[in-house]
């Protein structure tokens, strides 16, 4: 696993959040993600038009409801909140306040997280700044190989431009 002291800029907070994704995905890599994530005894919260709900079972019913209406799954990990609001069905993505991530503990659990959705769609699992995800810094095989790509202080250089 990488080491929070070679990727603590990253989460430096500059007002903007940091998604994980996969792309190129289908209604079935979706299945598999929704199977792993009810799997197990993670922490969850669905809610439909901002209103506490029961997760269907089926996540081709998320995508079959009316899209005026809004769907949010919250995973918290290792105290940080990753949210799902199943924008579409060709990209998994869940955001995260990059605050959250504050330690060793914090990223080491996020990274198994990305590890798992990698192994379950086969494919791979990014971290990028928000609504960029063709500009990643973090990586995870399906084997669970982390990668870091460093931005070279863009979130930190930002975060101290800050009025």
């Amino acid at each position: 696993m990488l080491a929070w002291s070679e990727v603590s800029d990253e989460f430096a907070w500059e007002g903007s959040w940091r998604d994980i994704c996969i792309t190129d995905t289908s209604i079935s890599d979706w299945q598999a993600t929704w199977e792993m994530l009810r799997s197990g005894d993670r922490d969850l919260n669905y809610f439909v038009d901002g209103e506490n709900a029961a997760p269907p079972e089926n996540v081709v019913e998320i995508f079959a409801r009316p899209r005026e209406r809004t769907f949010l799954l919250a995973v918290l990990v290792a105290g940080a909140r990753l949210n799902c609001h199943f924008f579409c069905e060709l990209e998994i993505e869940f955001d995260l306040d990059p605050r959250q991530i504050v330690g060793q503990a914090q990223l080491d659990a996020v990274l198994a997280f990305m590890a798992d959705l990698a192994a379950v769609t086969g494919k791979i699992s990014t971290m990028t700044p928000e609504n960029a995800h063709d500009a990643p810094f973090l990586s995870v095989t399906p084997s669970a190989k982390s990668k870091y790509i460093s931005t070279h202080g863009f979130f930190r250089d930002l975060a101290f431009q800050k009025p």
